[in-house]
C-alpha cells in the first residue's frame, strides 16, 4: 500500500501548495493560515521531487541536493516575510515604521525568488539530462527559473508574475507526478524484518 499512497501524497502536496498559495494571494498585507499551510505543504512535495531527481542522477550527483537546499531556503525566506506582515497589524498605516515593515516583507519575498530560481534551474538541468520528468517540464522549469531571477532583479514587484509562473509549474509537476505514481511506484525501500539472532 505504501508504494502507491506515499508517492501520491508527496506529489499531491505540490498541487495543494500551488492552489492554496494562489487563493491566499488576494489577502495582501496580512499573513493568513491558508498561506502558512500552503508554504508548509511545499516541503513534502520538494522532498518527493528531489528524491526522484536524486535517483535519476545516481551516485555522486549534486544537482538534486542543490535543488532541495535552494527550495528549502526559498520557502524559509518566504515564510520569514510573514513576520513583518504580522507586525504590520499593530502599526498605524502611513507611519515610517509601517513603511519599514512593509518594505521588509516585500524585500524578503523578492529575496525568496533567487533560491527558487536556483531550485528550478537544478530541476531543469537534471530533467533535460536524464529525462526523469517530461521534457516540457524541464523546459518549463528553466524558463520559470529565468523569470524568477529577472523578476527579482529588474522588476522589483512583490512576488510578481514570475511567482505565478512558479506556482503554475509546481501545479503541472505535481499533477504529472501524481498521475505517474499510479503506474510507476517509486523505489521506496520497504522495512526489512529484523534478522533473528
Amino acid at each position: 500500500m505504501n508504494t502507491l499512497v506515499l508517492p501520491k501524497l508527496g506529489a499531491a502536496c505540490g498541487a495543494a501548495f500551488a492552489v492554496a498559495l494562489f487563493a491566499s494571494s488576494g489577502n495582501s498585507g496580512h499573513v493568513n493560515v491558508v498561506e502558512i499551510a500552503a508554504l508548509a505543504l511545499f516541503l513534502p512535495f520538494l522532498t518527493y521531487l528531489c528524491g526522484i531527481l536524486r535517483e535519476a542522477e545516481g551516485p555522486g550527483g549534486w544537482l538534486a541536493q542543490s535543488a532541495f537546499a535552494a527550495g528549502i531556503a526559498g520557502i524559509a525566506i518566504k515564510i520569514a516575510s510573514g513576520v513583518p506582515e504580522v507586525a504590520l497589524r499593530h502599526v498605524e498605516s502611513g507611519t515610517p515604521l509601517h513603511k519599514a515593515l512593509d518594505d521588509m516583507a516585500t524585500g524578503a519575498t523578492l529575496f525568496s525568488l533567487y533560491p527558487l530560481a536556483l531550485m528550478l534551474a537544478a530541476v531543469a538541468a537534471v530533467t533535460l539530462r536524464t529525462r526523469v520528468l517530461p521534457r516540457w517540464l524541464g523546459v518549463g522549469a528553466g524558463l520559470a527559473a529565468v523569470a524568477l531571477a529577472v523578476n527579482g532583479s529588474i522588476m522589483g514587484a512583490n512576488g510578481g508574475p514570475a511567482l505565478v509562473l512558479f506556482l503554475l509549474w509546481t501545479l503541472a509537476a505535481s499533477i504529472t507526478l501524481f498521475r505517474r505514481a499510479d503506474t510507476q511506484p517509486t523505489g521506496i525501500a520497504q522495512p526489512t524484518p529484523a534478522a533473528s539472532v
